[in-house]
């Protein structure tokens, strides 16, 4: 896939594979940022576990799950992606992750239990609501 990037005024259009949109280069910038963040906060979490720092762990979630909030926002503000599928799937993680969170902070749940939780709630529901639950068509 190839992106042609033409700067036209203060606006920048990006065309790929025939979608085009304009941002301008704040905006370009910011979803840079957000994305060196979401990098950054991985790397946190990669450390946390390689030490095994707990209080490393959970800070690197709640700037995850603040960053999966701001970009779930935008998302929702900037682009039409409003499907029956992506709802789910974005209700879901945000349910797995703060329970994770609050199930982390407020209880002395083994750590394989929270992780099974997060998976639970984050990745088997999705999948089975998207397959076994009502859509529109029946």
């Amino acid at each position: 896939m190839q992106a042609n990037e033409l700067l036209e005024g203060n606006r920048m259009k990006i065309s790929t594979s025939g979608e085009t949109s304009e941002r301008s280069p704040a905006e370009t910038a910011w979803f840079a940022l957000l994305g060196i963040a979401f990098v950054l906060a991985g790397l946190g979490l990669f450390y946390g576990l390689a030490v095994d720092s707990m209080q490393m762990i959970s800070v690197a979630l709640i700037t995850i799950f603040v960053l999966f909030a701001v970009s779930m926002g935008i998302l929702i503000r900037s682009e039409p992606i409003r499907s029956r599928e992506n709802a789910v799937i974005a209700i879901c993680v945000f349910v797995a992750m703060a329970l994770y969170l609050g199930l982390s902070v407020f209880t002395a749940l083994p750590f394989a239990v929270l992780v099974g939780v997060l998976f639970v709630v984050g990745v088997i529901v999705p999948g089975l609501v998207l397959q076994y639950g009502v859509t529109n068509a029946e």
